[in-house]
């Protein structure tokens, strides 16, 4: 059954209508749908458009994504229109500078999206990207990675955090513009969020009930002092000299994965959603994916060796350039960093977890009403045991 077609309203109309007259594209028909399935997108509004219309006398299709802010007044935010501006600035600002570097290498930057058009003025921010369904990546089912997506991403975030260390000795004035980009969420500000982190933690605590009481307690003194812990490790300035460009939200549905059809194996992937990209510690990124978006199961059979495989791709990309990882990033650097930076995993988990766990779209309501996670903790086990399995591998790793 074909998506529905929807209809914009004027002003991402016009939007597209200044877009097709750019490419000199005459005789237009917009055919617009949603872009996502509920709760696939958190923040933002997604549409799925396909122009036909007539170039130079022929016939031709444009696929592309729209991208935009959330209608109701409520959603609507500082915070949102922050982060719609800085997904811009990815795009406008570091992307090129990435790609001007690698250029002169005559190497081509292909992880992300074509950016075609985008707006940055407050409240009317709006996006238009490659459609890359039509090169054949999809969204996973899951919002868990098994082991094969897990060692993509991995491989490929070696490769995305490359582009950094080569920009700071290869271009080292644009690199100065990277790093002058401000923590996006986790700064000191008027209002706090206290007892959402509350509730929350006591969501962990909970799973961790029938546990020796030393977990309960670290995590209760990174809780006790959460604002300040994720402000301490999303430094940039404390993670130098190897602060690189982090995604900065890199969880399932922010990539994009393509599939070897005759093989029926895993072989490309694509990065999306850059709302949050901020100059840190590499091992950010890292620990998103292995203790928000992987099981314990999978850590237990596979952490080093992902580490490994992240590693040696970051090391094989810096080599093809003349660079030596040994001194841009040593691997031994690289484990004190989980230590130092680590327990940013921590917070982010306690945020997204049960998202990440849910098929309910509403899920998100949790926040100020933890009674649906107490619910789920009773009655889940998969969620209960991601939970559980989450902090307390943290503890153990000392990262918290």
């Amino acid at each position: 059954m074909a998506d529905e077609e929807i209809a914009l309203n004027k002003r991402l109309h016009d939007y597209l209508q200044m877009y097709v007259k750019n490419i000199k594209l005459t005789v237009p028909k917009f055919h617009i749908t949603k872009g996502t399935n509920k709760g696939d997108n958190y923040v933002g509004l997604i549409y799925r458009v396909t122009i036909e219309g007539i170039e130079n006398g022929e016939t031709k299709n444009i696929e592309l994504i729209l991208k935009t802010m959330p209608t109701s007044d409520s959603f609507v935010s500082i915070r949102v229109t922050k982060m719609f501006q800085r997904e811009i600035f990815f795009y406008r600002e570091v992307l090129p500078i990435f790609k001007k570097t690698l250029k002169e290498y005559s190497e081509i930057v292909c992880r992300f999206p074509t950016l075609y058009y985008a707006n940055d003025e407050p409240g009317k921010e709006v996006l238009m990207l490659e459609n890359l369904t039509q090169q054949g990546f999809v969204m996973k089912n899951s919002k868990i990675l098994d082991y094969s997506h897990a060692i993509l991403a991995l491989r490929c975030l070696g490769e995305f955090h490359a582009y950094s260390f080569i920009t700071r000795l290869a271009n080292p004035t644009d690199f100065d513009k990277l790093k002058q980009m401000k923590e996006p969420v986790f700064f000191q500000q008027p209002h706090d969020d206290r007892s959402i982190v509350k509730n929350l933690n006591n969501i962990v605590i909970k799973a961790l009930i029938d546990e020796d009481k030393h977990y309960s307690e670290r995590v209760q003194q990174f809780s006790d002092n959460m604002l300040q812990n994720m402000i301490d490790a999303t430094d940039g300035k404390a993670a130098e000299p190897y602060a690189v460009v982090n995604h900065g939200d890199i969880w399932t549905n922010n990539m994009l994965f393509k599939y070897d059809q005759e093989e029926k194996t895993l072989c490309d992937l694509r990065f999306l959603d850059f709302q949050l990209c901020r100059y840190a510690s590499p091992v950010l990124d890292i620990v998103y994916i292995l203790f928000c978006c992987c099981t314990q199961e999978t850590r237990r059979k596979y952490y080093n060796q992902l580490i490994n495989e992240y590693h040696e791709t970051l090391s094989k990309y810096l080599e093809r350039f003349g660079y030596d990882s040994n001194t841009l990033f040593p691997y031994k650097v690289l484990n004190q960093h989980f230590i130092r930076f680590g327990k940013y995993a921590a917070g982010m988990a306690l945020f997204v977890l049960h998202l990440f766990t849910s098929n309910d779209s509403d899920i998100q309501i949790a926040y100020n009403d933890t009674s649906m996670l107490e619910e789920r903790l009773k009655n889940d086990s998969f969620y209960r045991n991601m939970v559980k399995g989450t902090f307390k591998d943290l503890v153990d790793k000392n990262y918290i």
